[in-house]
């Protein structure tokens, strides 16, 4: 439910972005046309005149079009499927909600308590929208219009009709059901006004007399819900719709803007109302202010680099009103500090309102002077010299409490650790290097790449494309719903790949970008196959080329099962060879070529890398191949999985392996890497683990070996242990990977994509790891030599790997 909010918050942004533009030249038309500002060039009729007149009645197409644009606006975050005509679906759907409004009110208006107009002018509780007469329902009805189209949509829009209804597919049957959806709506809202009004009116009354200490508690509780993305509900219906004042606060005073110029009265007196959007001065004094207690407070060798983030994310918060660049240095690893700077964003705007500076607010520098200082700094330029006073005396007091309480309850802040990760750790666990791997010349040639960049690496920090359900965005978040959220990287990783930040909550995942988000979320969509001309590289089917095979499929464990070579003497191989899985004998190699022969499907199912089974064994005619525990898998040489483990996960497990002081062997898709303190500088070894993922390809840990003891002392680890699946080996050793990669996972990624159509579907296996691969197949196999709790959970228990078990289990079921 959470994430529902937060989409439809994010969602509901989108038209509020246009407001800066809007409110700015509304503003400066207003200054144009002002005569004790312009002399005799504002004259009515003059050429000066006439043109921001014109200027100026254009300048309103945002404030006066508000319902319109949120009706259209709510389906581009919301919609999970052709976003664009759920956007026209919702918009007819709206004016029908309005035409039926309006006839209802024309009929029944008396029995309501509502009169309906003789002329084309709004009365009490009418508006006119685009010529009709209807209910006023400020913001409230089209979003309800909208999200009700929007439901339709997603559910019936790919529907299923008779060929003799094919007219009524698509958008049409969406518009066909929303018709009569709205109808309900109007009928319900024309029922339900009367006490809706009472109720706006009594809360009205309420926020307009809570005072200076009300827009406090107010500005307090909007700061604390940013970090779960609930702010925009809790400031959206006073910024813009009736809450407070009709038509809202931003449109309200836009319209007010020539008379407040023309006035010397105080601004509380005039407009008391527009004190609930104080919450931008703190991202004026208080927010600069605390990364300067950040930079005197952090170790004088990190403050150049410090330095290099601190100052672009002031200009974000000071300019353009983005705090989150800012907010995320210590939002999450410091909550008493966000505590004390909602505490004192709160009383700076309360020390604001009871002096008297009231106006629009919440933006950043540039809008501020858009609403506020432009049009009014020759008639209010008191007011604003005492606010710049009060400002920058809050600043001192967030520096000097930031910094006091940094110093004595010496807190590591940024500039602070006690350790830097290295970079090329970093690199190795993040992938920040990937634009390397995608440039020859080394480096990113224009912001559109470094956009697709940010944008790969970030969906590679969710989980990638597969773990992605849908995203929106707002004016600097990415929101993404995950189907778990345990794979995505922790704030770290995003913050090294160029993102601002990360918030999980339950299974959102919202990443701060920055302003540069709008242009980011478009190469995000790109790359998920969003857009009608973009074709996933992955998108040919291997399903395609297995679909005429319509026998049965069986998956074949090796280690114990195709073939055995105790891994005691593998230590007497070459050093080439030790890694190698064994390869079977001629009959059951000749088992393999015969079942395939006869128009079944065979599979490797094995927890070895790709690179450690043995050439000889993949000559057989597999038709694919699961491996690492299910952490991949392949039909026809063409990937289908791929779940490593993720970069939080491995920081996580850093200390843990690289204070073992034994043996760590990692396996990724092209190899093995052994990490040890002593190890040799060579390939296929390292000392650390960053070194040991940086010989990996794409960076990709997929399992990690060690002793078993110490794989139990990981397993005590609550943070750890949910996200790991444990599986002991012989010889006292035991491979830890991630939860979901398991052999039951890899074996139902290939049924996914393969012709449902198939046969039976076999599993033959004899250790620990096959327990999961019976529980994906009809008939599960075990081997003579697997331990007894397998055979109890098999089907069907064949011979021992000594006597081809897997050859008598074939001809056992007639398969060969």
């Amino acid at each position: 439910m959470l994430q529902k909010i937060q989409r439809f918050g994010g969602a509901m942004f989108a038209p509020a972005m246009l407001f800066s533009i809007s409110g700015l030249m509304v503003g400066v038309s207003a200054l144009a046309t002002t005569a004790d500002i312009v002399g005799d060039l504002a004259v009515y009729g003059t050429p000066w005149y006439v043109f921001w007149a014109i200027i100026q009645r254009g300048s309103w197409t945002v404030f006066k079009r508000l319902p319109l644009l949120f009706a259209v606006a709510l389906p581009i975050g919301l919609a999970q499927k052709q976003p664009a005509r759920c956007c026209l679906e919702a918009l007819v759907a709206y004016f029908a909600y309005c035409f039926f409004l309006s006839e209802i009110i024309k009929l029944s208006g008396d029995n309501l308590g509502l009169k309906y107009p003789s002329s084309l002018t709004p009365a009490n509780g009418i508006t006119v929208i685009d010529g009709i007469k209807t209910l006023d329902t400020g913001i409230i009805g089209p979003l309800v219009v909208s999200a009700t189209v929007v439901a339709i949509h997603d559910r019936f829009y790919d529907a299923k009709v008779p060929d003799w209804l094919g007219t009524f597919s698509g958008s049409s049957l969406v518009y066909l059901i929303s018709f009569f959806a709205v109808f309900a709506l109007a009928a319900i809202s024309a029922a339900i006004v009367p006490s809706v009004y009472a109720m706006t009116e009594t809360l009205r009354h309420a926020l307009t007399s809570v005072g200076p200490f009300g827009v406090g508690i107010f500005v307090f509780l909007e700061r604390a819900l940013e970090p779960f993305g609930l702010h925009h509900l809790l400031y959206m219906p006073i910024y813009y719709d009736n809450l407070v004042i009709n038509d809202g606060i931003y449109a309200t005073w836009s319209s007010l803007l020539p008379i407040l110029s023309h006035s010397t009265r105080p601004l509380n007196e005039l407009a008391p109302w527009a004190g609930f959007t104080a919450t931008g001065w703190v991202k004026l004094f208080g927010l600069p202010a605390i990364a300067a207690a950040f930079y005197s407070t952090a170790k004088p060798e990190r403050r150049a680099g410090l330095r290099v983030i601190l100052a672009p994310a002031i200009i974000a918060s000071v300019v353009c009103g983005v705090t989150e660049p800012l907010e995320f240095l210590f939002m999450f690893t410091h909550p008493g500090l966000f505590l004390l700077y909602a505490v004192l964003s709160s009383c700076l705007a309360t020390t604001m309102n009871l002096f008297g500076i009231v106006g629009i607010f919440s933006g950043g520098l540039m809008e501020m002077a858009a609403f506020n200082f432009i049009p009014l700094m020759r008639t209010h330029a008191g007011a604003y010299l005492l606010a710049l006073g009060i400002g920058l005396a809050f600043s001192l007091i967030f520096f000097v409490s930031f910094r006091a309480l940094i110093l004595v309850y010496d807190l590591k802040t940024p500039g602070r650790e006690d350790h830097v990760a290295n970079r090329a750790a970093i690199d190795c666990l993040t992938g920040s290097d990937f634009a390397k791997e995608q440039s020859p010349n080394d480096e990113v040639d224009s912001r559109s790449d470094q956009d697709h960049v940010l944008a790969e690496r970030v969906i590679q920090l969710l989980g990638g494309v597969g773990n992605i359900v849908g995203a929106t965005n707002c004016a600097t978040r990415l929101r993404v719903e995950v189907a778990d959220p345990s794979i995505v990287a922790d704030n770290a990783s995003f913050v090294a790949v160029g993102a601002k930040g990360l918030i999980i909550t339950g299974k959102t995942a919202q990443v701060v970008i920055g302003i540069s988000v709008p242009r980011v979320k478009e190469h995000f969509d790109q790359i998920m196959g969003l857009e009608p001309e973009f074709v996933p590289t992955t998108s040919a089917s291997p399903a395609a080329s297995a679909a005429h095979k319509r026998g049965s499929i069986c998956f074949f464990d090796i280690d114990g099962t195709l073939a055995w070579q105790d891994p005691r003497l593998a230590q007497d191989l070459p050093e080439d060879e030790r890694d190698l899985s064994p390869y079977p004998n001629e009959a059951v190699s000749q088992a393999i070529r015969e079942f395939v022969a006869n128009g079944n499907m065979a599979f490797i199912c094995t927890g070895r890398t790709l690179s450690c089974i043995h050439p000889k064994l993949l000559e057989l005619p597999w038709t694919g191949i699961v491996c690492l525990a299910g952490g991949y898998a392949e039909i026809n040489g063409h990937a289908i999985r791929d779940l490593s483990m993720t970069p939080s996960m491995l920081q996580r497990l850093a200390p843990y392996l690289e204070q073992s002081g034994e043996v760590i062997r990692f396996e990724g898709l092209n190899g093995v890497v052994r990490m040890s303190a002593d190890a040799p500088d060579a390939p296929g070894y390292a000392r650390t683990l960053g070194d040991a993922v940086t010989q990996l390809q794409h960076y990709s840990v997929y399992k990690i070996l060690m002793s078993t003891s110490l794989a139990n002392h990981i397993a005590q680890d609550k943070a750890l242990e949910p996200l790991l699946c444990f599986n002991e080996l012989e010889l006292e050793v035991t491979e830890i990977s991630p939860r979901e990669c398991t052999k039951r996972g890899g074996i139902q990624s290939v049924l996914d994509a393969l012709d449902p159509h198939h046969g039976t579907v076999y599993g033959i296996g004899d250790a620990s790891n096959d327990v999961s691969l019976m529980n994906a197949v009809d008939v599960g196999i075990a081997m003579g030599n697997a331990p007894d709790y397998l055979k109890d959970k098999a089907d069907y228990v064949t011979d021992t790997v000594d006597h081809d078990g897997v050859v008598a289990a074939l001809e056992h079921f007639r398969l060969i």
